[in-house]
């Protein structure tokens, strides 16, 4: 598990700007730190995430709370490390974002029907680190 360790620990980026960054322990645990550059989460917020790495698979979730508010959301990613074209380190992830509200006050809660949100993202890792 070495070698994935040191490939996934570092500061990432994906096609929306969204920054991760990673670090594992020698178990495969993972924590760490993810900004969203879309939705509701406030821009340049650094929110949590904790998760494990198995092999080249990996899993983490962000739980959308901080000391001034909590946004009722929790996203799960699930992933695998890869290699882009040119052969550099990526992170190719599918995510579950589950949501008590609809709204961004908060107000409407969701029905079943839509508390979940799916999409995938790919991270490349950043040159300079957050």
């Amino acid at each position: 598990m070495e070698a994935e360790v040191g490939l996934i620990e570092g500061d990432w980026i994906n096609q929306h700007g969204s920054t991760l960054h990673l670090e594992c322990d020698a178990d495969g645990r993972l924590v760490g730190s993810y900004c969203t550059a879309k939705g509701r989460a406030a821009s340049g917020k650094h929110y949590p995430l904790i998760g494990q790495i198995n092999g080249e698979v990996f899993a983490f979730q962000v739980n959308w709370v901080d000391a001034s508010e909590s946004l009722a959301a929790i996203t799960s990613f699930s992933g695998r490390l890869g290699r882009d074209p040119q052969g550099a380190p990526c992170l190719h992830t599918m995510w579950v974002l589950a949501r008590q509200f609809e709204d961004a006050e908060r107000t409407r809660p969701t029905g079943v029907w839509n508390a979940f949100l799916t999409n995938a993202d790919v991270f490349t890792r950043l040159e300079e680190p957050l």
